[in-house]
């Protein structure tokens, strides 16, 4: 939360002293101002973001925030400018309207830029036990983080969706059968013996291949676990897997011999403990 407090601070901060002096050294009306103001910021906002992007969602809290600054101090200066005859007069100047429009738009990019931080990083550890009920599953350490589900890129950068195409089109050429699957029900936080077994076209055992992999967390990627298996049997492969949470995973399982690489993945669940 910090870091987005502070670019957000300092961009909101330089929208409204540029505002200011714009409006005090030049001739030009509110609405002028804010048009400057806010082709400006976006000559500076927009390269550095293309350089230094986190996120869709972060860029477009910064984008709305960095224009609701100039136009609102445009919308209250206008204000000001049109009541200047009635403030002579002795009427009231201000005008709840305006205010109103800038309270509102400040509060939902307040309440934006809290969403984004819990779920980028989680509430803080303080908060947790106050505010989130107790974990039914007897789970000591409990956390609001949730990245989301990283889904795979080959289609989405052109180079490696051809890379990834050519080893699919050398793997199913090459006719490795991989078959793989636990000896006995997972159970969260208990080893259980995760097998796999290889043979080649004619249906031969691999007896020199390396084996190994990851358990993917569809919902938190700190959980992933990586493993590797040993040759119990010609063309068999086992191993002691123990995954610390209960529900999906998503298996990505990856057989070397040499320079030659068979990838495969699948979809498994483990019972709670």
């Amino acid at each position: 939360m910090e870091n987005l407090i502070i670019s957000l601070g300092i961009g909101v901060g330089a929208s409204f002293l540029a505002y200011v002096l714009l409006y005090r050294l030049t001739r030009l009306r509110a609405y002028q101002v804010s048009l400057v103001v806010i082709v400006a910021m976006l000559c500076v906002f927009l390269p550095l973001q293309i350089i230094f992007w986190q996120s869709a969602d972060v860029f477009a809290i910064h984008l709305a925030l960095f224009i609701i600054t100039p136009y609102g101090m445009g919308i209250v200066t206008a204000q000001w400018e049109s009541n200047r005859d009635i403030k002579r007069e002795g009427g009231r100047w201000f005008h709840w309207a305006p205010a109103t429009i800038v309270a509102f738009f400040l509060v939902i990019a307040t309440v934006d830029a809290i969403i984004i931080t819990l779920a980028n990083k989680g509430m803080p550890g303080g908060l947790v036990g106050r505010i989130l009920p107790e974990p039914r599953s007897g789970a000591e350490h409990v956390t609001s983080h949730f990245p989301g589900t990283v889904a795979n890129d080959y289609f989405r950068k052109d180079a490696l969706l051809h890379e990834y195409l050519e080893r699919m089109a050398e793997q199913e050429a090459r006719g490795w059968q991989v078959r793989q699957g636990w000896l006995q029900a997972p159970r969260q936080g208990q080893p259980a013996i995760f097998q796999v077994k290889v043979v080649d076209r004619e249906g031969q055992p691999l007896s020199d291949v390396h084996v190994g992999g990851e358990f993917a967390r569809p919902s938190d990627a700190r959980e992933d676990r990586s493993f590797q298996l040993e040759a119990v049997a010609p063309g068999v492969y086992q191993g002691p897997v123990a995954l610390p949470m209960a529900g999906a995973w998503e298996v990505r399982l990856r057989v070397e011999r040499g320079e030659e690489v068979h990838e495969q993945r699948g979809m498994t669940s483990v019972r709670e403990g």
